[in-house]
């Protein structure tokens, strides 16, 4: 009777019998602070979980299909076959801190629609440093399987990870072609307001090591990235921006001026917030301009060459 409910329980037999972990195939609650993916293939996940260790394998509906070890959720995604890519181009979408992938709103659609394999990650942005979130997406571009090239697309801290990453020199770099990086209000050269919060006890509870890690003295340990890569500020278009505690043009919790990088190929600022700017219909055409033409506004040609 137990052997018949686990059936039940992992939606019945796949190739030959084998012994699983019972399992529920219901929607997840989310947990995008306790959980990272791992791996990604397709709309299907495998997520490891930031406490325990174990892992759950998530369908593109976030259902979870199966949960125990890596190799026990591997078997069970290599039994679908339709979670392959869709797409040679993988763009990697990645948040910021105390943030989930629901960031970037329509854009990871709309960016699969354009023809790339566009995927808004998941990662525990409050429960590690940036090199152990670097270090994430770094087992996650090792175990990527049919595509070429890989682009990256993120927002505000999402962009110290991402060039934390580039810096580490991974194995994947040998199997994948780096393609471009825009970042979206990226503090990249620190926050004035996290320096100012880094001290209160609230702050260190909320934001664990990675908030620590966003002052303007650490953000200068982190390196230019190696890739073409744009940038996009969020303002008011005034001296003033949105938030009075913040020094010029802001969103409300980043500067213009912090979101500079020496060497970027393009830059400009928008309007808007900073929770909200990823989704807004311009950040959306000027990511989809960059990702594949080096620039965010579209070069018209004069009909006469």
């Amino acid at each position: 009777m137990l052997v018949l409910l686990g059936l039940v329980f992992t939606g019945g037999l796949s190739g030959q019998a084998r012994a699983e972990n019972p399992n529920f195939a219901l929607p997840t609650l989310g947990g995008t602070q306790l959980w990272a993916d791992e791996h990604l293939r397709g709309g299907w996940r495998i997520q490891r979980h930031a406490w325990s260790g174990h892992y759950r394998l998530l369908d593109e509906q976030d259902v979870r299909r199966a949960w125990g070890s890596y190799a026990d959720c591997l078997i069970r995604l290599n039994d679908h076959t339709s979670a392959a890519p869709q797409a040679r181009h993988l763009v990697l979408l990645v948040h910021g801190i105390a943030r989930g992938p629901a960031t970037f709103g329509d854009l990871p659609g709309k960016l699969r629609k354009s023809g790339f394999e566009a995927r808004a990650i998941s990662y525990p942005s409050t429960r590690g440093s940036i090199d152990d979130h670097a270090a994430q997406l770094e087992r996650l571009l090792q175990r990527v399987q049919n595509v070429d090239e890989v682009s990256f697309v993120t927002h505000s801290m999402g962009g110290i990870v991402v060039r934390r990453l580039l810096a580490r020199n991974g194995a994947w770099k040998s199997t994948l072609v780096s393609g471009r990086l825009v970042m979206i209000a990226p503090p990249n050269q620190g926050s004035l307001i996290a320096q100012a919060l880094q001290p209160a006890w609230p702050y260190k509870l909320l934001y664990g090591t990675a908030g620590q890690q966003l002052t303007p003295a650490q953000a200068a340990g982190f390196s230019v990235p190696d890739i073409p890569f744009g940038i996009i500020a969020g303002g008011l278009g005034t001296p003033e921006g949105y938030n009075p505690l913040v020094p010029g043009d802001d969103d409300g919790t980043v500067a213009v001026a912090e979101t500079r990088l020496e060497g970027a190929q393009d830059f400009m600022v928008l309007p808007g917030l900073h929770g909200f700017i990823a989704r807004s219909h311009g950040v959306e055409q000027s990511v989809l301009n960059f990702l594949t033409t080096g620039r965010f506004k579209q070069v018209r040609r004069h009909p006469n060459g």
